[in-house]
């Protein structure tokens, strides 16, 4: 197929993502997916892909207006919410922002709930939103430039109110009505709710990273009671959520001294994910003279595996496949609007994921998507076919 068309049917798949939602069968006709989601099931972007059985599924119609969180959903699966912002004359005017459910049988808009037009417009990265432990509060950072939290009962379908949160960016669950964020001074804010979703308590501790010669990126994993995020240097700052109290633990190196004397660093948009039953941690990284002012500037080329009980390195992968087709290559990669996430320096993968239970898989977002068993490295799919577009990788199962 000619560059041009394949482009032109790229911009036309982002459209059509735009304006409505659909989900497929194998015919391309119209069906409802069950409520249970298969393991091996992958939002990219806002396209839900059977990544195991290279089968597309469906799209999500979330709003053109770009800059949308990733999808949280529901504890019975049959939700999912996202937050969205839309402007009265499109692009300007009036701004309206919303909490959007989604159906997650059709992958249609089913209800909005309303909340303050101060989200903060980052796209889908994480830490956009966070859904309490108990799956009934859902956090959104907001950022004007001052930071604060709206809170939503999604049992209830209301905003709750705003939670003020000065120095402190992001949100993370960490508890059945707690969320932890990260400060600007290298400090953590836990914020607590009451019963019905209002302000209990503050606590802001410091110490935790160090911002100035070390900061860490937003994209934390959470490892059972424990949360880790890593510094751009590559350092892992885990912080233990199970108590009263946030507890920072002992930090630990994901490079030896002879990683740092081959320039190698932490890249890519999503470049920290673990796979929960055999305590391995994923990470990408590339190598570059100079340190990197945000790592996800720049694609990861390798994928290093650590176990998590020894934090030693136990495997290194290539993060994308050697491809001799670079039509290929080049019409398959185009950014993603909906999301603002796809190949950066073009080089490497932006995003990995791995799905959990048996028959894991590692899923990999650069220069297409590709597909291999996550615990051997094999490939399963070098190249997944009729996937639209990239965007940010979510597991649709999220209760694994």
């Amino acid at each position: 197929m000619n560059v041009k068309i394949q482009s032109f049917l790229f911009i036309s798949i982002f459209w059509t993502n735009v304006c409505f939602a659909q989900t497929f069968d194998s015919h391309g006709a119209s069906e409802v997916l069950p409520v249970e989601p298969e393991p091996d099931w992958v939002f990219i972007g806002s396209s839900l892909v059977d990544v195991m059985d290279n089968k597309f599924l469906g799209i999500a119609g979330v709003s053109g207006g770009g800059m949308g969180s990733s999808f949280t959903f529901s504890a019975d699966n049959r939700f999912m919410f996202t937050v969205e912002s839309f402007y009265s004359r499109g692009n300007r005017g009036q701004r309206t922002d919303t909490v959007t459910i989604f159906d997650t049988s059709t992958l249609a808009p089913v209800d909005e709930i309303i909340v303050p037009p101060k989200r903060a417009l980052m796209g889908s990265i994480d830490g956009a939103t966070a859904l309490s432990d108990e799956n009934r509060f859902l956090a959104v950072f907001n950022l004007t430039p001052a930071t604060s939290l709206s809170v939503v009962d999604i049992e209830r379908g209301e905003f709750i109110g705003e939670i003020s949160t000065p120095g402190c960016s992001l949100v993370y669950p960490a508890g059945e009505r707690r969320y932890l964020m990260l400060c600007a001074d290298g400090g953590v804010l836990s914020v607590t709710l009451d019963e019905d979703g209002g302000e209990l308590s503050k606590t802001r501790t410091a110490g935790y990273f160090d911002p100035e010669g070390d900061p860490i990126t937003e994209a934390g994993v959470r490892y059972g009671d424990q949360w880790l995020f890593v510094s751009f240097g590559g350092m892992v700052h885990p912080l233990d959520v199970s108590g009263a109290t946030l507890q920072f633990e002992d930090s630990w190196s994901l490079l030896t001294d002879a990683d740092r004397d081959e320039n190698w660093r932490i890249a890519g948009k999503q470049h920290l994910v673990i796979h929960q039953a055999t305590s391995r941690l994923y990470s990408l990284v590339r190598q570059s003279e100079e340190p990197l002012d945000d790592p996800g500037d720049m694609d990861g080329t390798e994928i290093w595996v650590y176990d998590l009980e020894s934090r030693q390195r136990v495997q290194r992968l290539e993060a994308v496949p050697e491809r001799e087709d670079e039509e290929v290559r080049a019409t398959t990669k185009p950014p993603n609007m909906t999301t603002g996430i796809g190949s950066t320096s073009g080089d490497g993968a932006s995003g990995i994921l791995v799905t959990q239970g048996d028959g894991s898989v590692l899923v990999t977002m650069g220069g297409g998507v590709s597909v291999r068993n996550a615990i051997t490295g094999e490939y399963i799919h070098e190249q997944l076919k009729n996937v639209p577009g990239s965007g940010r990788l979510t597991l649709r199962n999220q209760a694994q």
